[in-house]
């Protein structure tokens, strides 16, 4: 009994050590951690089986012991209820791989780069740069947004010009748009597009729905800076200009003079 455990043990290790070596070529380094863990798993129950075996042909009553190992697990599982939640949200992370390390998410209402994923928990260092750890179970039920994932980002406005442009005007500044969008090397001109849509309380308003060609959004705040100061000079060209909300001041003296 005691050579075949050992026998089992070291091929448990070997075979886990070869998976660990084909994951780590592979790039999935992350799901490496998951390994230690279930070979230590595997091989405490093959020890399990071998010592019940071996007591049970020393003439003790395997039934029995078995019984008590059963409620004593359920008395252990009731106690390590949280971990061994931890422990199947880390699984479920590391086969879904929703996020990877240095991946930058939203998590819920934290928002910052992932630096660790363990067992137990994620750890997140937020754009202020304090680090946030979000326990593993917590986080496997939680609504994820990997926006390094992104494969362009989202740019989309409302432009509001004043109620006395003209339709000329209105038109010059939609085709100037129109143009500017098929012929700027930083949007996707297929889905781009501006939409004359609503009579605002004190303007006319634009819908404005482009997607940057980048993944990384310090170049994409570039490029709606580029964006937004071609719109400026287009409504310029055209003759009108944004709306202001309008204001009505009353002041007390006058009124009482009144």
């Amino acid at each position: 009994v005691i050579a075949l455990t050992w026998v089992l043990t070291g091929m448990v290790g070997l075979a886990f050590g070869r998976l660990g070596d084909r994951m780590k070529d592979s790039g999935s380094d992350q799901a490496i951690v998951m390994l230690r863990p279930a070979a230590t798993l595997i091989k405490v129950i093959i020890i399990l089986i071998a010592a019940i075996s071996w007591l049970g042909n020393l003439g003790f009553n395997v039934s029995a012991m078995l019984a008590g190992l059963g409620v004593g697990g359920i008395a252990i599982g009731l106690a390590a209820q949280k971990s061994i939640e931890n422990l199947i949200g880390g699984i479920t992370l590391y086969t879904a791989h929703p996020v990877g390390i240095g991946d930058f998410c939203r998590v819920g209402s934290t928002v910052g780069v992932v630096e660790e994923i363990g067992l137990r928990s994620t750890m997140i260092r937020t754009l202020d740069r304090s680090l946030v750890t979000i326990p593993t179970a917590v986080m496997a039920n939680m609504d994820i947004q990997n926006m390094t994932k992104r494969d362009k980002i989202l740019y989309s406005r409302t432009v509001r010009l004043r109620n006395d442009t003209t339709q000329d005007q209105l038109r010059t500044v939609l085709d100037g748009v129109r143009n500017m969008f098929e012929s700027h090397p930083d949007v996707d001109p297929e889905p781009a597009r501006i939409r004359f849509t609503e009579y605002g309380e004190h303007s006319l308003d634009l819908e404005v729905f482009a997607y940057i060609k980048t993944k990384d959004f310090n170049e994409y705040l570039g490029s709606i800076e580029d964006l937004n100061l071609r719109i400026l000079d287009i409504i310029a060209a055209a003759g009108t200009e944004l709306a202001l909300p309008a204001r009505s001041v009353r002041l007390e003296g006058e009124v009482a003079a009144a």
